[in-house]
């Protein structure tokens, strides 16, 4: 076996696991994109939540006040 012959095998096992390695990227990319949607997706629907929260408490607020006086006139 020669010098060459070697250096050929190895050029070759360096060439395969270059495009293993881009392969197994290729699909770890696609499934962390898909991640980062189903996230963003999680999030803003939180968030919308949270805010539709904020929106009804002036609303909880001011029926607080109202059964407040309701009890300090049964008293």
């Amino acid at each position: 076996m020669t010098d060459e012959v070697i250096l050929e095998g190895f050029k070759s096992l360096h060439q395969a696991m270059a495009q293993g390695f881009d392969r197994m990227e290729q699909r770890l990319g696609g499934r962390v994109d898909r991640l980062e949607t189903t996230m963003n997706r999680r999030f803003t629907g939180l968030e919308q939540r949270m805010m539709r929260r904020f929106d009804e408490r002036d609303t909880r607020l001011d029926d607080h006040e109202r059964r407040i006086r309701v009890i300090e006139a049964k008293s």
